[in-house]
């Protein structure tokens, strides 16, 4: 197993993982049967005292603290809660320790298949904890909504250490055919060539808080009319 990733069981039999990240200490989970979210806590010692992180119940497995020191340790526990209000026995803590930033943004790759707009993939640094994205049609084109958030930062300041450079990688494509690529991002606009496979590759840089739209509609060609009295081919 990596150091970067530590696991622990819990008691009610699913695994929780960290996992250190640029910026960010990540942890995932199974769903827990019943479970109507989750209470995240922190502390700087194995032995606590343990913080509660947000406010409100954490509603999916998965959780990126982003409020952290790069190089400094860290302890988690997570514990399902359910409609009655009980709580589950806390698990035994994982440790995580963020990792500092580098030279250039880390990265997340998106997988589209534009033949099945629901079937998006998202991998790398910081995927589903901070980077989602979504796609769908919406005018006869294809468009790829990315965000870039944290349960523990609503609506906060931008956090460079956070920022993630995004390969958007399309498949299902018309093999050769030209397709404009537009973003909400200045300078964004351009066009590129499906491969013979029907792949088409773009990239995007994705602060952190922030919320791009991706575009991509296909180039059909216009053929002038030729002059009067001259028969077409």
């Amino acid at each position: 197993m990596p150091a970067s990733e530590r696991l622990t069981m819990l008691t009610h039999g699913t695994v929780l993982r960290s996992r250190d990240r640029t910026g960010h200490v990540m942890l995932d989970w199974e769903p827990v049967p019943g479970a109507t979210g989750y209470l995240v806590r922190r502390a700087d010692h194995y032995e606590g005292p343990y913080t509660l992180l947000h406010t409100a119940a954490v509603c999916r497995p998965h959780y990126a603290d982003t409020r952290v020191e790069p190089g400094r340790g860290y302890w988690y526990t997570v514990a399902p809660s359910t409609p009655d209000g009980a709580r589950t026995p806390l698990p035994e803590p994982v440790s995580g320790c963020p990792l500092a930033p580098g030279a250039e943004a880390a990265r997340v790759r998106v997988e589209v298949d534009a033949r099945a707009y629901g079937a998006v993939h998202v991998t790398g640094d910081g995927a589903r904890g901070l980077v989602t994205a979504t796609a769908d049609e919406a005018d006869g084109a294809l468009e790829v909504r990315l965000a870039n958030s944290a349960h523990d930062r609503p609506g906060s300041a931008p956090v460079p250490a956070l920022a993630r450079q995004v390969v958007v990688e399309v498949s299902g494509l018309e093999p050769g055919t030209r397709y404009r690529i537009g973003a909400d991002v200045p300078g964004h606009d351009r066009s590129a060539h499906a491969d013979p496979d029907g792949h088409l590759r773009t990239s995007l840089n994705l602060p952190m808080p922030g919320r791009r739209t991706l575009r991509l509609a296909r180039v059909r060609a216009f053929h002038s009319l030729p002059p009067a009295g001259v028969e077409p081919p």
